[in-house]
């Protein structure tokens, strides 16, 4: 099937405003369209609510999805579209057919409207009927201040969406300039499996936690439709149906329904859409270097779930003048399961399957918010070169996990594969100082990639062309480099926290960001999610050079609901040695303190030295005050001096206001999203604000805390 005929025939259309009065058809039940005073608000036939999505100067995205009354009927739908709530004035009245081609999903280009204006739109099925709110984006010549929200990460068995409520109370309280114009969506918007023990939250006993929905029901995912595959214990999405099954379970919550129909998001995906740590079309469940995960065809299911699901334009989505658009709807493929052969010299596989799986969308794009913001949308999954360091290197019980703090000596080399050492790589690679030596797999390999050769170029030339006062990067995984020093005697190198974000592929990090340098390209500020946890730094050119030059800032958020990244390294370390584990947590319980005090937090901004000695202070019984002034004093400021905020242990979201002289960011930490959601919301924990100057990313102010502040905060 061709991409346009698949488009026209599953649920894809685009309207133009004025559209008014079209014929009608009947729908699906044989019922009549009652007159607009008749409507009610009914949920029956609309069960994931409305969105919105891709928000344009005239143009946006509407989204719902339909259950038809009996089996895969097709199903008459007519979206309206007005300037006020009484809907008394239809800019858009248009009816379109839902089929089983996309699940019954619809989503609706309506072109034509007016910059920077709000509108309120409804899809009708007989008496029944749904409604939203959306909102354009100002003309690109506009001299406005923009507000944007980010969020990422809502997996859907660790906790509840009470974030997304809390945005709209938070909203509420705001003023008129100030309200949310758009939400940044930076992925994980599904989990792929319904089984990880990394998903269960649990208490401070180690006892799991029971969640429940608004309604008093347990939160969890019904089986697959298919069965689902498994590897390595875990239960995961295996066909399109199983996918689709994920989006309406999660899209089924009403706090995240409320967010959609609140505000337009502005989607990409990370690796939970489709596998944990996935690359191309690589699945990564085991660590058995002897097994291949090839998951081609349940990339493509992946891949057309998401496009139904998440409202999007892609095809004809546009850019920054003079840069061509690569942006293209999803398209059907037919693929099968094969193993990998060697990539090619830009790093991508070029094994016709996994080639064919990749081509069927490319989603990365950007959009324009009046005359001060680029927003650059990125896909870091789809082209991104295996992770740097070889599964076979991970077999040793030093490693938490084979992606997560590992020797950043190690991962460098490895990552720079046959540019290493000044274009002469070594023969061996080596860690413990010099204990475990193997050959370097990677030397006649090209360096790593997380954008690929044609996104990254596209991805520079957006950069250097856009006339935007800001440049806002929607980029998925941390860039900033979080360095943990050498944990003890017999281990002489520092460590990075987690190999699969930007500290895995710091060649083209270090690309990318001198980039930036050498055509002086001013005000890029990052706005990330992925790690479960909130941070905010200045990114130099290059995080391993003596001094590095400061070219951008990033501002880093927590999840709406996963586990945080402190929990994580909580739960590896409990029956690890007590020295190892006092660097992550402390017991302070005794002195007053708390049982789990985040010592992480320290460990990252003051280094070992400085979270040993309050760890050594508080076993020696001294009041949390004194043990923590003696662990500052044991502070080692190079550890990561450009990082200015550390939150590991956090779920939430980010806030920005956008205006031709600064940025004022806002990240906000909720309280524990783990009972029963309420419309008066989870509360709020505390609060970092930033704010960024134009023009000098090194003069970002931060962090001004309320709240309770994250330790070591006092």
């Amino acid at each position: 099937m061709k991409r346009r005929d698949f488009i026209r025939n599953t649920g894809w259309f685009v309207v133009g405003a004025a559209v008014v009065g079209l014929p009608g058809c009947a729908t699906d039940d044989g019922t009549a369209e009652a007159a607009p005073d008749e409507l009610t608000a009914a949920s029956s036939r609309f069960p994931q609510g409305v969105a919105s999505g891709d928000p344009r100067a005239s143009s946006v995205v509407l989204w719902t999805r339909v259950v038809p009354t009996s089996g895969t009927a097709a199903v008459c739908v007519r979206v309206q579209v007005a300037m006020t709530t009484r809907f008394d004035a239809l800019v858009v009245d248009r009816e379109i057919t839902a089929t089983s081609a996309s699940d019954h999903t619809v989503r609706v280009l309506v072109t034509g409207l007016r910059a920077a204006t709000d509108y309120h739109y409804r899809f009708v099925i007989g008496t029944e009927r749904i409604t939203g709110r959306t909102r354009t984006a100002p003309a690109a010549t506009a001299d406005v201040q923009v507000n944007l929200a980010w969020v990422s990460c809502q997996d859907f068995l660790a906790g509840n969406y009470g974030a997304y409520r809390q945005m709209l109370i938070d909203d509420a309280a705001r003023p008129e300039a100030d309200k949310i114009h758009a939400v940044v969506f930076l992925g994980d918007m599904i989990y792929e499996t319904r089984n990880d023990i990394s998903q269960v939250p649990i208490d401070d006993n180690f006892t799991p936690i029971a969640i429940t929905n608004r309604d008093g029901s347990p939160r969890a995912i019904p089986p697959f439709p298919s069965g689902g595959g498994s590897r390595a214990g875990v239960n995961f999405a295996a066909t399109v149906d199983d996918y689709r099954h994920l989006y309406k379970a999660f899209l089924a919550d009403p706090d995240l329904q409320a967010a959609r129909a609140r505000w337009p998001f502005v989607s990409t995906w990370d690796d939970h859409e489709f596998s944990d740590d996935a690359w191309q079309s690589q699945a990564n469940y085991t660590n058995d270097a002897t097994l291949d995960e090839p998951d081609q065809p349940r990339r493509v299911a992946a891949t057309q779930a998401w496009f139904e699901y998440v409202p999007t334009q892609l095809t004809g989505a546009g850019g920054v003048r003079g840069v061509p658009s690569q942006a293209e709807d999803f398209s059907p493929t037919s693929v099968s399961s094969a193993p990998f052969t060697a990539p090619n010299d830009d790093n991508f596989t070029d094994e016709p399957n996994n080639a064919a799986a990749i081509d069927a969308i490319t989603i990365y794009r950007s959009l324009r918010f009046g005359k001060h913001v680029e927003l650059v949308m990125t896909d870091e999954r789809s082209y991104r070169s295996d992770h740097a360091i070889p599964e076979e290197l991970t077999q040793n019980p030093v490693f938490f996990t084979p992606r997560n703090v590992v020797p950043l000596p190690l991962v460098n080399t490895l990552d720079a594969g046959r540019t290493a050492n000044n274009n002469d790589p070594p023969d061996t690679v080596s860690f413990l100082g010099g204990a475990v030596v193997f050959p370097n797999v990677r030397k006649a390999s090209p360096p790593g990639t997380i954008l690929g050769a044609e996104q990254k170029a596209w991805w520079k030339e957006t950069m250097k062309r856009s006339d935007a006062t800001w440049k806002l990067w929607g980029n998925e995984v941390a860039l900033l480099r979080l360095r943990i020093q050498q944990l003890g005697a017999t281990d002489v190198s520092d460590r990075v926290v987690t190999a699969d974000s930007w500290d895995g592929y710091a060649t083209e990090r270090n690309e990318l960001l001198g980039f930036l340098r050498t055509q002086a390209i001013k005000n890029v500020v990052v706005l990330t999610g992925d790690i479960h946890s909130s941070y905010a730094g200045v990114l130099n050119d290059n995080f391993d050079a003596a001094v590095g030059i400061p070219v951008a800032c990033e501002l880093v958020s927590a999840g709406i609901a996963s586990n945080s990244l402190f929990s994580t390294f909580e739960l590896v370390t409990r029956a690890a040695d007590p020295a190892l584990r006092s660097l992550v947590t402390v017991d302070a319980s005794g002195v007053g303190g708390s049982r789990f005090v985040e010592n992480l937090n320290l460990l990252l901004l003051g280094g070992v030295q400085a979270a040993g000695t309050f760890a050594g202070a508080i076993a020696q019984g001294a009041p949390q005050e004194v043990a923590l002034g003696a662990a500052l004093a044991a502070s080692d400021p190079n550890t990561n001096p450009h990082v200015r905020y550390v939150d590991t242990n956090a779920q939430g979201y980010g806030y920005a206001k956008i205006t031709a002289t600064q940025i004022a960011a806002t990240i906000t930490t909720i309280n524990r999203p783990i009972n029963a959601p309420t419309d008066a919301g989870p509360g709020v924990k505390r609060t970092a604000s930033f704010v960024i100057p134009k023009d000098n990313p090194a003069g970002m102010i931060g962090p001004v805390v309320t709240g309770t502040k994250p330790f070591p905060l006092i």
